[in-house]
């Protein structure tokens, strides 16, 4: 069966890094340094959130965000970022057993 579980919350934030940094034409050693210096987030602008969500769709095979959470004031950091992946990663589909 298709593991529908999200990545591990580091897996997701090194593909995070690494769309950012082909969006920002940088290298993912300068972004890793920008993190550590700000607390370990990284501020973006919303275009940039959502060329990283459709990197990280194209990669994990999910749609991962809706039209709604692609308001600017929510896409300000990849923290904020990682928070709506993590959301709104899709569910795998409840077993038999936990039917009532």
């Amino acid at each position: 069966p298709h593991n529908t579980a999200p990545p591990a919350r580091a897996e997701l934030a090194g593909a995070m890094l690494h769309a950012l940094a082909e969006v920002q034409a940088r290298p993912v050693a300068e972004l890793e340094t920008e993190a550590a210096t700000n607390g370990g987030d990284i501020e973006i602008a919303s275009p940039e959130a959502v060329a990283v969500i459709a990197a990280l769709e194209d990669l994990y095979g999910h749609p991962l965000a809706h039209v709604e959470d692609l308001e600017p004031e929510q896409l300000t950091s990849l923290s904020s970022l990682s928070e709506l992946v993590t959301r709104r990663w899709p569910q795998p589909a409840p077993s038999k057993r936990d039917k009532a």
